[in-house]
């Protein structure tokens, strides 16, 4: 994937992303959720019918693995920095921390104290 497409898809991605986050608030009319889902769709369609498809796709994957198992991720993650970056070339190791990210998973966590 060459550079150019990479960022396109990136960037179309985090539109992506942002309107499905605009959908889901409690605000969002029905007539609004028709159009931002014609508007998600545009996107998908644009990568999912292109040579791009595995690589959209994966990182449409890897952003509801985040939504779902952020732990899970964490530790696979590691697993791959570990490993060197063996089983995911350099466009899926991106693709894993943009969707990261975009889920908010990226910021640290507060620590709780616990009890004494």
């Amino acid at each position: 994937m060459e550079r150019e497409h990479e960022e396109a898809m990136r960037a179309d991605y985090s539109t992506y992303a942002e309107l499905g986050r605009q959908m889901f608030r409690p605000s969002t009319s029905e007539a609004e959720i028709q159009l931002i889902d014609m508007q998600q769709q545009v996107l998908a369609d644009r990568w999912e019918s292109g040579p791009h498809a595995q690589h959209w796709q994966y990182l449409d994957d890897a952003h509801e693995d985040w939504k779902r198992s952020p732990k899970v991720m964490v530790r696979m993650l590691a697993d791959i920095d570990h490993n060197g970056g063996a089983g995911v070339s350099g466009v899926q190791r991106r693709s894993l921390e943009q969707a990261r990210q975009l889920t908010g998973n990226d910021r640290p966590r507060p620590q709780v104290e616990r009890g004494r």
